[in-house]
C-alpha cells in the first residue's frame, strides 16, 4: 500500500514543493482552489479499480496536564527530570487527561471548525479513528459533542457513535509518561459507551487480542523519528485498510507527534508548531497494489 497527499486542496499544501509553514503565523486550512468544503469535496478523484481517495481530518488533542507542566517547569526541566515522573503535586499526567483549557479548547474547534464543515458537506466522516490516549479519547468526545447535538440525524445508528481505536497512531514512545498507556481495562471501565451532552454514546473500537498493559511504551529508550515514521506507517496501513472504498471522509484524533509523522508519510509540507486543539485536513491518494 502506497499514500500520499496531493496539492491543491489546503493552504498547508498549496502545489508542489510548497514550504513547511509555521502555523501559528498562517492559517493551513484555508481552502485554495474551491469556495467551501462540499465543493472542495466533489472535486476529490473518482477512485479506480486499486487507487482511492480520502479526505483526512487530523485533529491534536487539547491541552493535556502534561502540555501545562511543561509550560510551569520549561522544556529542559520537564524533558531532564519531570517527564520521567508520573506527576506532581498538582496531578498525574502519566495518559495524562485533558485540563479544564483542553476541554475548552476542544470544545472551541467543535464549535468553529468541525460544525462549519459539517454544514457545508451535509454529513459526517464516514467513519472515525482515535489515538488509545485517554487526552484523544476526551478530545473527540468534547470537540464533535457540538456536531451530534446539531446534526442528530447525521449520526447512522442514531444513539451511537462507533470511533476505531489504532494503537499504533499515538504519541512519541519511551521514557516520558505522559505518553505510556493506562491498562486497557481502566480505559475501558472510564470511556467505554462515554455519554456525550448531545445524548450520544461513543462505543469505542479496540483492536482484536488488545493489550491490557502498554506493550509498546519503554522506559529506558525515547522513540527516534525515524522508528515513530515506521510505527506511523503501519498505523496508517491499518487506519486505510479498514477503511472502506465509500469512507471517503475519514477522522483522526491523535497528538501533534503523529500529525507531523503522518505528514511526513505522506510527503506533505510540514505544519509547525500545531498547536493543542487544533486540525489539518489533506487528501489522500492511496493506491494498493493487486
Amino acid at each position: 500500500m502506497e499514500f500520499v497527499a496531493l496539492p491543491g486542496y489546503f493552504s498547508s499544501f498549496e502545489k508542489e514543493n510548497s514550504p513547511a509553514l509555521d502555523s501559528t503565523l498562517v492559517d493551513h486550512n484555508v481552502l485554495v482552489n474551491h469556495d467551501d468544503w462540499k465543493i472542495l469535496y466533489d472535486s476529490i478523484p473518482q477512485d479506480t479499480e486499486n487507487t482511492q481517495y480520502k479526505l483526512l481530518l487530523l485533529a491534536r488533542h487539547g491541552q493535556g496536564y502534561h502540555n501545562y507542566s511543561m509550560e510551569k517547569y520549561g522544556v529542559k526541566l520537564w524533558d531532564d527530570y519531570w517527564s520521567l515522573l508520573e506527576g506532581d503535586e498538582g496531578g498525574s499526567w502519566l495518559d495524562s487527561r485533558l485540563t479544564d483549557l483542553g476541554k475548552q479548547q476542544v470544545s472551541e474547534t467543535g464549535r468553529t471548525v468541525l460544525v462549519p464543515i459539517v454544514d457545508q458537506l451535509g454529513f459526517l466522516p464516514h467513519i472515525f479513528f482515535n489515538s488509545p490516549m485517554r487526552r484523544c479519547l476526551e478530545t473527540f468526545a468534547f470537540s464533535w459533542n457540538h456536531v451530534f447535538t446539531k446534526y442528530p440525524e447525521l449520526v447512522t445508528d442514531s444513539t451511537i457513535v462507533t470511533n476505531n481505536v489504532i494503537e499504533n497512531l499515538r504519541e512519541n514512545l519511551g521514557s516520558h509518561t505522559c505518553d505510556k498507556r493506562v491498562n486497557h481495562s481502566e480505559a475501558v471501565a472510564e470511556y467505554q459507551n462515554f455519554k456525550t451532552k448531545s445524548g450520544h454514546t461513543v462505543a469505542w473500537k479496540y483492536e482484536e487480542n488488545y493489550s491490557e498493559p502498554d506493550a509498546l511504551w519503554k522506559a529506558d529508550h525515547r522513540e527516534t523519528p525515524d522508528e515513530m515514521d515506521i510505527r506511523t506507517r503501519t498505523g496508517l496501513e491499518q487506519l486505510f485498510s479498514q477503511a472502506s472504498s465509500k469512507d471517503k471522509f475519514l477522522s483522526l484524533t491523535c497528538h501533534e507527534g503523529v500529525i507531523n509523522s503522518v505528514l511526513r508519510n505522506l510527503e506533505h509540507p510540514g505544519v509547525k508548531k500545531l498547536q493543542t486543539g487544533k486540525t489539518v485536513a489533506v487528501v489522500v491518494k492511496v493506491t494498493t497494489t493487486l
